[in-house]
């Protein structure tokens, strides 16, 4: 049975305050500190973004707070309200709040749950000019599991949390296994590939828009979601939502790459899938799971010439140049090194995947100590 069902959810403060019950954090402003003050350096500096753990680069300066604390995004265009878990030592910009926890028993596993229930009850209430600002922060509640003590206090039940937390490691310790690729990977060194510009049209066979797309807010959809729906979004592969396949519209087929036209978003989809409008599809028949990502690097390379007002539609594509690797046939003509890209795939996914194990194993026997 899962540590959930144990559970018992309130209303609780997320900040103490003099002179009523409960708090779970003490808020803390972060520093102001543009990216041309900012060296290159060790310490992780966190945001405004709900990306990469809220942090935007690392920076060669003292850490403001110490590891162990919450983040909470307080002012951003679509990252208002979410939280992060800092396991490290940090700093911080003024567009990010930073949570001590009052507990002794605040656990990593209990506050990455905490983080998980800040950025549920807070994204939806806060935004782009609406900011979470301390005092409003100050009367937010979230609900949290509580517990009563010896004398009948209602308090939080921060050993409940890590339970159920350190169950949420576990899981996500076999789900991240399962997705491993389970092919041997012999090749230790990465290829040494030669690359030249070339038009994006002379690199895939086919690009247009989506030709199956549904308008996700209108379409009566039935049965089990199960279709990865793909969006103009930056996050999740783009996925923003799974649909139920429909019969009477088959989703598109998937080995393709998917451009958003407006927000310039670049991803790779293994399977088949459903758009919304304005996602531009690429296709070869050479593309796979190794070369696809490789691609995906090299297109968002050249995105930073696409913005609002200029977006990357169908005819901007076809008059955009890319570096591909190319090699030559026997005729002694440069081609798309496809081969080459994938070895090249194949040894990063390998390299990643090696690094994740470490990762997960270290993760999985703090949680069993």
């Amino acid at each position: 049975m899962s540590a959930l069902t144990e559970l018992k959810f309130e209303p609780m403060y997320v900040l103490q305050a003099e002179g009523r019950e409960g708090g779970l954090f003490q808020a803390h402003k972060g520093k102001r500190l543009i990216t041309a003050d900012r060296r290159a350096g060790k310490t992780p500096f966190v945001a405004g973004s709900r990306m990469n753990n809220s942090i935007t680069d690392f920076a060669d300066t003292p850490a403001l707070f110490p590891g162990g604390w919450v983040t909470l995004i307080y002012n951003g265009d679509g990252g208002t309200g979410h939280a992060k878990y800092q396991p490290a030592p940090f700093s911080a910009s003024d567009d990010v709040i930073a949570l001590e926890p009052l507990s002794v028993e605040a656990s990593e596993a209990s506050l990455l749950f905490i983080a998980c229930l800040l950025t549920h009850q807070c994204v939806p209430k806060f935004g782009f000019g609406y900011k979470l600002t301390l005092h409003r922060l100050s009367r937010q509640k979230i609900l949290v599991p509580v517990t009563t003590d010896a004398y009948g206090i209602r308090t939080v039940d921060w050993a409940g949390m890590s339970r159920f937390g350190e169950e949420l490691f576990v899981e996500a310790h076999s789900q991240a296994r399962a997705a491993r690729w389970t092919c041997p990977i012999d090749d230790e060194e990465l290829p040494n590939l030669k690359f030249e510009p070339r038009p994006i049209m002379d690199v895939f066979e086919t690009m247009h828009a989506a030709g199956k797309w549904l308008d996700h807010n209108k379409a009566v959809l039935h049965g089990e979601p199960s279709v990865p729906y793909v969006t103009r979004s930056g996050v999740g592969n783009g996925v923003g939502a799974f649909l139920p396949h429909q019969s009477f519209d088959a989703p598109n087929d998937g080995n393709a790459i998917s451009i958003g036209v407006s927000t310039s978003t670049v991803f790779y989809q293994p399977v088949a899938f459903y758009t919304s409008k304005e996602i531009q599809v690429l296709r070869h028949p050479n593309l796979s799971v190794n070369n696809g990502p490789v691609l995906v690097a090299i297109i968002r390379a050249q995105m930073s010439k696409f913005q609002w007002g200029n977006g990357a539609s169908l005819v901007r594509l076809k008059a955009t140049r890319i570096m591909v690797p190319v090699s030559t046939d026997i005729d002694g003509k440069s081609i798309v090194d496809w081969d080459g890209m994938s070895r090249y795939g194949r040894v990063l996914r390998g390299q990643a995947e090696r690094s994740l194990d470490t990762v997960l194993s270290t993760i999985l026997e703090a949680v069993a100590a």
